[in-house]
């Protein structure tokens, strides 16, 4: 969940690119499986290391609205209401990040 700083100035799919390198970079896809075959739960790691991908989606978004060059997807829908407008949209942004992990297995 985020504000509207986040979405006008970082594409969807970029969004999904960060989120998918923060859990190759932490291993939580690699872990998922072998730490289910454990029964031990990933929920401890992932506390710690999700604040990183709020703040790295956060800085993100900061970088291109600060950027001319880049067209945002608030520049894209500009310029397609016939607005001229380049670069990325400054504004405040809030990331609420989470990591779905599933219940521990020894629970009932």
């Amino acid at each position: 969940m985020a504000t509207d700083g986040l979405f006008d100035n970082v594409d969807i799919d970029d969004i999904a690119q960060t989120a998918l390198e923060w859990e190759q970079k932490n291993s939580f896809v690699r872990f998922a499986d072998l730490l289910a075959k454990e029964s031990y739960s990933i929920n401890g790691l992932s506390q710690q290391a999700i604040p990183e991908l709020a703040q790295e989606l956060c800085q993100k978004a900061r970088e291109n609205s600060l950027n001319e060059a880049v067209d945002s997807p608030f520049a894209i829908l500009a310029k397609e209401n016939d607005i001229m407008w380049s670069g990325g949209m400054p504004d405040d942004c809030t990331v609420i990040a989470l990591h779905v992990t599933g219940k521990i297995l020894d629970e009932k």
